[in-house]
């Protein structure tokens, strides 16, 4: 018998949603896509950013989002937005995850163009994540555009800054979804890696209001701010289902299959965006 996410009995329920474990049924007036840190930060070529983020965003545009339209599926942004008072409540696990301080053998320089201006910045040997400012709330510099254009890249991961911007085709599908008559689009922003903590109620608060029990998870990055909502989401109650197409990591090798194994056996379901498609197509 089919795994069900619907706590009720839906004349509109979705069944047979495929997951790597078995067919499940879902709700969709209970369901909410969560789209995690599709920001230029982590997507713009601009800033060097190739690869499985990239991906899943294609995934996600092509079939992920159509298909929870399409079934009037909730879709949540969830994206780094902070404040000058996260700033100053910001935890130092937290804070060190975008500026590497560690003995120089830890450490390799490396030197970063923006626009016409040359810095140098550093980065943990043990990470391929390059930095392109001093840690979160500092200056980005300059940012060249593939068109061209330099623009301000603006403070790292502070709210209203060209680098915490949806990157521009996830941009496009959010500026449609926001002007939807039914279930409209809505972003909130966190300030951990984690949106759904303790310490931010937004999000799960807007979720809990509006009878919503299940989550399809994509963005960026899988093994990091995409698992620990994830996590936390199921930790507080919420069916969690990974669309594993729908989201990438630029992680060493076997970070992305590790977190689709456990959201296979522990944290929910493992599914995809095209198996979304199909389910809302049959």
């Amino acid at each position: 018998m089919p795994r069900t996410t619907a706590h009720d009995d839906h004349a509109d329920a979705l069944g047979g949603l495929e997951t790597t474990n078995s067919p499940i049924t879902i709700a969709p007036e209970q369901n909410a896509m969560a789209i995690i840190d599709a920001q230029n930060f982590f997507l713009s070529r601009s800033l060097g950013r190739t690869g499985a983020g990239h991906v899943a965003e294609e995934a996600l545009l092509k079939s992920g989002i159509p298909a929870a339209r399409k079934a009037h599926i909730q879709v949540v942004w969830l994206t780094w937005g902070l404040s000058e008072a996260d700033l100053d409540t910001m935890d130092p696990t937290t804070a060190r995850i975008f500026q590497f301080d560690g003995t120089e053998k830890r450490q390799i320089e490396l030197t970063t163009r923006l626009g016409s201006e040359s810095q140098t910045y550093k980065r943990s040997a043990s990470s391929n994540m390059e930095l392109f400012c001093d840690g979160i709330g500092s200056d980005v510099g300059l940012v060249q555009l593939l068109s061209g254009k330099i623009v301000p890249g603006g403070r790292l991961l502070m709210q209203g800054q060209w680098n915490t911007a949806l990157h521009a085709p996830l941009e496009a599908a959010y500026q449609d979804g926001i002007r939807l008559d039914k279930r409209p689009d809505v972003r909130f922003h966190k300030s951990r890696l984690s949106g759904m903590c303790d310490t931010m109620t937004a999000c799960t608060d807007f979720l809990r209001a509006n009878g919503f029990h299940t989550l399809l998870f994509g963005g960026v990055n899988t093994d990091q701010c995409v698992l620990a909502t994830i996590q936390d989401a199921n930790l507080k109650g919420f069916d969690t289902i990974l669309f594993k197409d729908g989201c990438g990591t630029n992680s060493p090798e076997g970070a992305q299959s590790s977190t689709e194994y456990n959201c296979e056996e522990c944290w929910g379901f493992l599914s995809s965006c095209d198996a979304l498609a199909r389910a809302v197509s049959g």
